[in-house]
């Protein structure tokens, strides 16, 4: 027998609204991802995992399950490197990123 497996989806509505009606992290993120193929999938994980859970990032893969990750936009599951990865490139863009930011408010 199948396990069923819950999530919330507030913030996956919410992250998804915000990417339809304004474009945010295609436009914010877009142009630093570099070779990393899930890159804005793992970006909107994380600021997902802030606005639901808040965990750390060593316990984002216990907490979301693989079906919550593809409802993001990701392929497969990642692996905890992939999120530090993430984090580690968009704090070495961070005066681009804050600067398309602006531009975006």
């Amino acid at each position: 027998m199948k396990t069923n497996i819950t999530y919330p989806l507030g913030g996956i509505v919410m992250i998804k609204k915000v990417e339809k009606e304004f474009g945010f992290f295609s436009r914010i993120f877009g142009g630093i991802e570099g070779n990393a193929k899930d890159f804005i999938p793992l970006v909107k994980l994380h600021v997902e995992n802030k606005l639901t859970h808040s965990v750390a990032v060593h316990q984002i893969l216990n907490t979301y399950p693989e079906e919550h990750m593809k409802q993001l936009g990701m392929k497969k599951m990642v692996s905890e490197r992939s999120l530090y990865r993430t984090l580690e490139r968009i704090g070495r863009n961070f005066n681009v990123l804050h600067v398309k930011y602006q531009n975006f408010i």
